[in-house]
């Protein structure tokens, strides 16, 4: 009796191994499932050089696979999405990732840096929705920049009248202080950038037509970023000194393979009247009875 009893617990106590050696084997199966396919993102790599202002072409770049986190920027996945060609904002050799931002195509983190020439400075101005040729003008544009000023009429002081020239000193003409004259000052500029300022202090944004959600507020100005020089940069903060102040500079769009540079003589009144035959109005008085 006591030899069956010793035979079933023996018996028990070897199943019970059994079973725990089963379920350690189920286990270790379950947990050696394959790795997962390895994640790749797609990318737009260049297969040629690509200089700052080349015209990127679709037949330039090729997909390539990256790790996500090697992914630079705002990424391009299929040739077919730079259509038209865009003048390229950076230096791309060749395997070099290229993307919106590259392109002009995203307005996010723009290395501004990375888009100058040795010795080219950046500049900016501010233009209104006339002056900016109605907010149409991308980076990768090439723009020249017409200046309007109010200039003071200036003649020699009686005391300085038949001074040697170098000797004179000169006062304003009463009436003629704001004389405007209008000159192309730059030409051929490369634009780097454009911003959007949409915010007007004081004014309340546009509700949607259909009384929902509210529109966004209209775009009033934006700020041009082009590559110049400090000659430049000094033309430029002379002409709009207040930063608030829209007008005094006019953005003109040109072909980004046209290079010439026109020779102008700039405008005045006098220029109107003598040249262009602009007719000056005469004071008519009236008659009275």
């Amino acid at each position: 009796m006591k030899r069956s009893n010793r035979l079933v617990i023996l018996v028990g106590v070897l199943l019970a191994v059994l079973a725990f050696v089963g379920i350690l084997y189920l286990l270790q199966q379950g947990g050696t499932t394959p790795p997962p396919d390895e994640v790749t993102a797609t990318v737009l790599v260049a297969k040629v050089d690509i200089a700052i202002g080349d015209e990127v072409t679709p037949d330039m770049v090729e997909e390539a696979q990256v790790d996500p986190g090697d992914v630079v920027g705002t990424p391009l996945t299929h040739p077919s999405q730079i259509s038209p060609s865009r003048p390229s904002l950076y230096d791309i050799g060749v395997g070099g990732q290229v993307n919106q931002e590259a392109l002009g195509i995203a307005l996010g983190d723009v290395c501004i840096s990375c888009s100058l020439f040795e010795g080219e400075k950046a500049i900016a101005f501010q233009v209104d929705r006339v002056t900016g040729l109605d907010f149409l003008i991308l980076p990768g544009d090439h723009i020249d920049v017409v200046i309007n000023q109010s200039i003071p009429v200036v003649q020699p002081t009686v005391e300085t009248v038949n001074s040697p020239p170098e000797e004179q000193r000169f006062e304003a003409v009463p009436g003629l202080e704001a004389a405007v004259t209008v000159k192309t000052v730059l030409q051929n500029k490369r634009v780097l950038y454009v911003s959007q300022a949409r915010n007007v202090p004081g004014e309340q944004p546009t509700p949607a037509p259909d009384g929902g959600q509210e529109a966004p507020p209209e775009i009033t100005s934006v700020i041009i970023i082009f590559a110049g020089t400090d000659q430049d940069a000094e033309l430029i903060k002379l002409a709009q000194n207040d930063v608030s102040q829209t007008g005094s500079l006019t953005a003109i769009l040109r072909h980004v393979q046209d290079d010439v540079a026109e020779a102008t003589t700039g405008v005045t009144l006098s220029l109107l009247i003598e040249r262009y035959g602009v007719p000056v109005p005469n004071i008519v008085l009236l008659q009275t009875e």
